[in-house]
């Protein structure tokens, strides 16, 4: 079942291409100057604070984070279908979070998730070119590392995002074990530089990716196939970013150098 998520990351990265016209034409993106490094910093310092501020309220006011964590999705859902729908996506909003609040079950959860998670690298991935997506990417991937490997904060994230609902991890219920879980960051970080290079690279299309795009999401579907394999073999929680970017990138640099 745990393969499920390969799936799951292949469609966000197909949905995320897909929203890259009516992104672009919406003026979606995230930051003005693609190609500065110092966005890969900021977007590193929001994760940090984001993260902090998570832990620190699921101790002190678990009622408040569940309303911000709301309002947050909220928002979320508002922007990622706006070019799509319109005034109509304020409507899809608040179903989104009245389904979350009143039926959170896995998939609600899930089809919240894969909804943000491929609005969320569409922008993100048309608003950073591909040098400061892998700065991010590289980043990203050692933090990811030491924070569920060392200071295991991460997980301790995961368990505070669970028990409210929110659409922040995948999960694939298991009748014999515990529900296997799948961050929704790993699936949008290293998806990013899928977007990024379809967006700002000039090379041959194969299909409707070009190929940069498209061995940046076979790399990354490698990875997230390592990652798999290796949750299999050590039932323990595993950091995902390591082997996504690091096939994502390598991928993508394959990629550049074939076309």
């Amino acid at each position: 079942m745990r393969w499920i998520f390969v799936l799951l990351y292949i469609i966000t990265a197909l949905l995320a291409v897909s929203c890259i016209p009516k992104y672009e034409e919406s003026g979606m993106r995230v930051f003005e100057n693609p190609s500065s490094v110092s966005n890969s910093f900021l977007y590193f310092g929001l994760i940090l604070a984001f993260t902090a501020f998570v832990l620190i309220m699921a101790k002190k006011s678990e009622k408040f984070l569940r309303f911000f964590m709301y309002l947050l999705v909220f928002v979320s859902v508002y922007y990622v279908l706006i070019p799509f729908l319109g005034v109509l996506s304020l409507v899809i909003a608040v179903i989104v979070i009245a389904l979350l609040i009143k039926k959170p079950n896995w998939i609600v959860i899930n089809a919240s998730a894969l909804l943000l998670a491929a609005g969320i690298t569409s922008m993100f991935g048309i608003s950073l070119e591909p040098f400061p997506v892998i700065i991010l990417l590289v980043i990203l991937a050692v933090y990811d590392a030491l924070s569920v490997y060392r200071t295991g904060h991460m997980i301790d994230l995961a368990d505070s995002v669970i028990k409210m609902g929110l659409p922040m991890l995948f999960i694939v219920p298991s009748k014999k074990e515990k529900p296997m879980l799948l961050g929704v960051g790993d699936v949008v970080i290293p998806n990013i530089l899928v977007v990024s290079a379809q967006t700002f690279v000039r090379a041959p299309i194969i299909g409707f990716l070009n190929i940069p795009a498209l061995t940046a999401l076979l790399g990354g579907v490698f990875g997230m196939i390592a990652l798999v394999v290796v949750a299999e073999r050590f039932k323990r929680p595993h950091a995902g970013l390591p082997f996504l970017n690091a096939g994502a990138i390598l991928g993508f640099l394959i990629g550049l150098m074939i076309s």
